[in-house]
């Protein structure tokens, strides 16, 4: 129940309200369209086939759209105050609906964890505009899918648990047991096997987080990008409600304290030894503990997942927050673009976090395997013996960036016209700010369900990159002839 929580328990933002406040309104019990009367002539099949007419639960919303059933409760009860001016509607609505009570599912208010300080700005910095979030909702481009509700089905896993006998702990790959030499090697391969392999042990990297007190809304840092270690921590974060920030490896120390300072993390996941004085850092080894017999901590959909940072050759880098809804909007139209199949094995050709991040998105929407070598499918870059290339500038093009992931693609049969992914919506703008109407040559501006809505506590690059109606500038010149194909010469 919501009595007595507020916004900091819940992992509410007054950002969040105004994104997603007018489609939980509209699906709500406030607004109903019936047909005829089915309830009262029994017609089950009438009654099935008009549920959304007769609105959602709060729990079937949440289902939907990727909130908590508490933050839908919270924003229906908010807007309801709000238009019907009922002070008191709240205290009402948790007396009344042959509510049982069930001590064993009470929750005492003092007991509820709050969010701090830094996890609350990461959910302000996911201010929506509330229109695009609607549209992204209605048209299903935004969901209720995780990466962990991904893996898990990959996995079999229906998320009810892993079957594990014994007591906790029974499952524990750093000393070798539940199928440790698996887990040690695991790549997220094609198989069921691999799959529920690399759930393992993202559910052990999750659990050790816990025990050191990490867990919802605290930043996890890491330098390791190989594909299977980057999995586990990407997986982990979802499963924990934890949010990853990947860094490149071999950043300049001051650059990689500034990075670790401006998001406040928590932890630093390193591949070998740990940079001398940075106290936080530690192997995946280390940081993994065994894996509870029941997990129930995955995040929704809505809550901040990951962090990318773009400039970071500059002196002041730039960090873009992502949710699952903009992680995920693309990949099963790029994945199906792509021909993406179990049968591929996905590797990333060069060390960057955002080709990282899209190489797992698409091994999840598709169940190709990751790999090192022996690829069929290379990002970012060329890899002798791939059948496919997607890069900016070679092979299949794709455009991505840290502020949006999978922006444009081409066909593999068509690699010279990248188009927009569903719901991208691209303009050019003339040297003089003015937007130019069709085909054209300009500076290039875009939004849609892809793109995180704002930098992480900088003003400045808000002003600068982002207009008032909310656009992104992307800093790149380019060419949209009548048919809506894009060609990318360069640089503003």
């Amino acid at each position: 129940m919501t009595r007595g929580l507020n916004r900091v328990q819940i992992g509410l933002t007054e950002e969040m309200v105004e994104a997603y406040g007018e489609t939980v309104w509209d699906l709500s019990h406030n607004i109903q369209v019936r047909i005829g009367d089915p309830v009262r002539m029994l017609d089950w099949e009438q009654i099935e086939a008009q549920r959304d007419g007769a609105g959602l639960a709060d729990v079937q919303i949440a289902e939907r759209i990727g909130l908590t059933r508490e933050q839908v409760t919270h924003i229906r009860l908010l807007l309801e105050h709000r238009k019907f001016q009922r002070h008191h509607y709240h205290r009402l609505y948790e007396l009344g609906g042959g509510r049982r009570f069930r001590a064993e599912r009470f929750v005492p208010v003092e007991a509820r964890a709050s969010l701090g300080e830094r996890a609350m700005a990461l959910r302000a910095a996911l201010g929506f505009d509330a229109g695009e979030a609607d549209r992204h909702i209605r048209t299903g481009r935004w969901g209720a899918a995780t990466p962990a509700s991904r893996l898990r089905a990959l996995a079999g896993d229906d998320g009810g648990g892993l079957a594990i006998d014994g007591e906790e702990g029974a499952l524990d790959w750093r000393a070798g047991g539940g199928g440790g030499a698996a887990l040690g090697a695991a790549a997220a391969g094609a198989s069921g096997a691999d799959w529920r392999a690399a759930l393992e042990r993202a559910l052990s990297l999750a659990a050790g987080l816990a025990e050191r007190g990490i867990g919802r809304g605290d930043v996890v840092a890491t330098d390791d990008l190989r594909p299977s270690s980057l999995l586990h921590a990407y997986a982990a974060a979802s499963l924990s409600s934890a949010v990853l920030c990947p860094l490149p490896d071999g950043l300049k120390r001051e650059t990689l304290r500034r990075c670790l300072e401006k998001v406040s993390a928590r932890v630093l996941i390193t591949r070998g030894a740990a940079p001398s004085g940075l106290d936080i850092a530690a192997p995946v080894e280390a940081l993994s503990g065994p894996v509870p017999k029941d997990w129930d901590a995955d995040a929704v959909a809505s809550d901040p997942l990951a962090i990318l940072f773009a400039g970071l050759d500059g002196a002041t880098p730039r960090a873009s927050v992502h949710n699952a809804h903009t992680l995920l909007a693309g990949n099963d139209w790029a994945s199906a673009r792509f021909g993406l199949s179990p049968a591929d094995r996905i590797a990333v050709a060069a060390p960057d976090p955002a080709w990282a991040v899209v190489a797992l998105n698409l091994a999840l929407a598709s169940g190709a395997a990751l790999c090192e070598a022996g690829a069929t499918v290379a990002l970012g870059g060329e890899v002798p013996g791939a059948r496919l290339t997607l890069a900016a500038d070679t092979g299949c093009r794709v455009w991505i960036a840290p502020e949006t992931q999978l922006a444009l693609a081409a066909a593999p049969d068509a690699p010279e016209t990248p188009m927009p992914a569903p719901g991208v919506s691209l303009r050019l703008v003339d040297r003089d700010g003015n937007i130019l109407a069709g085909e054209g040559d300009g500076a290039l501006e875009l939004r849609g369900p892809t793109l995180a809505p704002s930098y992480l506590d900088d003003e400045a690059a808000n002003r600068n990159r982002f207009t008032g109606d909310r656009w992104w500038r992307t800093g790149l010149r380019a060419r949209i002839d009548a048919a809506g194909t894009v060609t990318l010469p360069g640089r503003t």
